[in-house]
């Protein structure tokens, strides 16, 4: 199909499609394009709302951006296919209009007001404590909003949290709750056990050839090559634009004066004397400033001064000594006076905190390095900064290339590049760097790279590279023979004859005498694997609890409970304040969650 509309891209109908986008445009704008395209193509319907197939698509793609810059190349490749994203992207939506008709009927409403407040106030959009409009602007477009789409979002994320803030604030725990959960986490156990090696038992084991064949026959499908492609891509990274382009003396200067700036600070060694006016009038405070003045002129110490007369209790028995101060660490009037003082000299000021007397003891500054010396590190980097740019300025055009052209030679020649080739790989990803990114492996399964033979879209790699891939080869899924798999089949059916006569022979020790048992005594709850195991068994009444359980390195172990206790039932307050915090929580969770599932199923609901 997509080649069809490549073949006719000059046709009659596209041009009168053209015709007709340009005058919706002209009319009414975007929205009534995308209304008219998307009114009827309706998914879902909840309680007389619609919900779009282009509304899924975005929510899908958000969903995309944001598990991508979550777990980046840790993301397995699965939680990015489409089917999946989408079926997610549809749940949530009928989920948020299920919890927004709550709120409605409910009367509660949000003003811009109140979402322009919470944005502003967001820490992830604030720098040194202020909102910063690129960092904000940066994170909506890298979840592919709009700054009125993404307000809309978050309006309608607090209108449906308030239902949710009612029902969690309402829940409560009795102390009763508290004291069961700490007397379960105080408990200690007492158990004997004996443990069974499955390594060594695996060593005693032989099998036969027709063992292995039956086993192979009957689990086949667990015998199987992965589906595979091999893809054949191109890389466009910054430094293919290094050539075009170029730093100009001008803005190598700036660079310097920005990367000295911070450096070029200068730091004043300074003592005071306060005088606070928190007890004592101005009056006072003044009155006692003009006799320490006094006592100065007469050749007293400022140290001895200080420490007879400061009410600063952090500095008054150094001598008054603040050490090295940068501008506005303390105070604006502070700063005045000190940074406009001799070396020697003594001043006073009066600021938020109350009098001052200001000995200004030594000025330093930093040793600044020479344009010189950092010109080959500025240009690198604005050299990089604007490469970087141009491959953003160039995704577009990567885009259009790709979608245009049924293979990738047209790309790689723009751009002076390579076409190379992957190996073989699958859903789970190949070895290098290109292959196991989780975006490149989604791209190579993706129904227009796979089915329909078409290039991808373009592939952020990084800030720094983009990748735009073409299927070579596809090999479907297939059964192994069973020589390729005998290995494989024999290390599994040594393994399981192994266990089974572990576990018979940990049934035989159950009841046998000469069983050598170790003892555990007053274990604590998660002390180690084998005690952790004895809290799994029920409590014995009367005769010990006797069971065999699996070690996580596949070893047996055949444990005999004999008791259990209360232990130290004395549990610190912050202790017991954790406990009430996650029983609070945890009920907050449910009720939350049982009140939309209710919610949910009483809606009307057609997909």
């Amino acid at each position: 199909m997509l080649q069809d509309i490549r073949d006719k891209s000059q046709g009659i109908v596209v041009k009168i499609i053209v015709g007709f986008i340009v005058v919706t445009f002209a009319l009414f704008g975007v929205d009534a394009l995308v209304q008219s395209f998307s009114s009827s193509d309706t998914v879902a319907e909840v309680d007389g709302v619609e919900i779009s197939r282009t509304q899924m698509l975005q929510g899908a793609e958000t969903q995309r951006r944001q598990l991508i810059s979550m777990m980046g190349g840790q993301i397995n490749p699965a939680l990015l296919e489409d089917n999946l994203l989408q079926r997610r992207a549809l749940d949530e939506l009928v989920q948020r209009i299920v919890l927004e008709n709550q709120s409605e009927k409910l009367g509660l409403g949000v003003s811009d007001d109140q979402v322009n407040a919470y944005l502003l106030q967001a820490e992830q959009f604030q720098t040194d404590g202020q909102f910063d409009q690129n960092k904000y602007l940066n994170f909506i477009n890298s979840l592919g909003f709009t700054p009125l789409a993404f307000q809309q979002r978050i309006k309608q994320d607090v209108l449906i949290q308030q239902p949710r803030n009612a029902i969690a604030g309402s829940e409560f725990v009795l102390p009763y709750e508290v004291e069961a959960v700490s007397k379960l986490q105080s408990q200690e156990r007492s158990f004997d056990y004996v443990s069974f090696s499955l390594a060594d038992e695996a060593e005693n084991i032989s099998v036969t050839d027709d063992e292995l064949k039956a086993y192979y026959d009957a689990n086949k499908d667990s015998f199987k090559t992965p589906e595979q492609v091999k893809v054949d891509y191109v890389l466009i990274s910054s430094e293919d634009f290094y050539n075009k382009v170029s730093v100009t003396d001008e803005e190598l200067q700036q660079a310097y004066q920005a990367s000295i700036s911070d450096l070029a600070q200068e730091e004043r060694s300074a003592s005071h004397i306060l005088f606070e006016t928190s007890d004592r009038t101005d009056a006072e405070a003044q009155s006692l400033l003009d006799e320490v003045q006094a006592k100065l002129d007469a050749g007293e110490s400022f140290a001895e001064l200080a420490a007879q007369y400061s009410d600063d209790i952090g500095s008054k028995d150094d001598g008054g000594n603040l050490g090295y101060v940068e501008a506005g660490m303390i105070d604006t009037a502070f700063d005045d006076a000190l940074f406009s003082m001799v070396k020697g000299d003594v001043r006073s000021v009066k600021t938020q905190f109350g009098y001052h007397l200001i000995q200004l003891n030594d000025i330093t500054s930093a040793e600044l390095p020479s344009f010189a010396s950092l010109e080959d590190e500025l240009k690198q980097g604005l050299m990089q900064d604007k490469a970087r740019d141009a491959l953003l300025t160039a995704h577009e055009d990567i885009t259009d290339l790709a979608y245009a052209s049924d293979k990738l030679d047209i790309l790689a020649k723009e751009y002076g590049v390579d076409v190379k080739q992957s190996g073989y790989f699958g859903r789970d990803g190949g070895i290098d760097d290109v292959t196991s990114n989780a975006s490149v492996i989604a791209a190579a399964f993706d129904v227009a790279v796979l089915e329909d033979n078409q290039n991808s879209d373009l592939i952020e790699l990084s800030d720094d590279q983009v990748a735009v891939i073409h299927l070579n080869d596809h090999k479907l899924e297939a059964v192994q023979p069973f020589e390729e798999t005998l290995e494989e089949v024999t290390s599994v059916v040594v393994q399981q004859k192994a266990l089974a006569s572990l576990k018979l022979k940990a049934e035989q020790a159950k009841d046998d005498a000469t069983t050598i048992w170790s003892s555990v005594s007053d274990a604590q709850r998660g002390q180690d694997e084998m005690a952790s195991l004895a809290f799994t068994m029920a409590h014995p009444e009367g005769a010990p609890v006797v069971d065999i359980k699996n070690l996580s390195n596949g070893d047996l172990a055949l444990i005999r409970l004999t008791s259990v206790s209360m232990g130290n039932i004395e549990v610190p307050e912050d202790q017991q304040a954790a406990y009430e915090r996650y029983l609070s929580q945890t009920q907050a969770t449910l009720s939350t969650q049982g009140q939309e599932d209710f919610l949910t199923n009483s809606a009307v609901i057609e997909r």
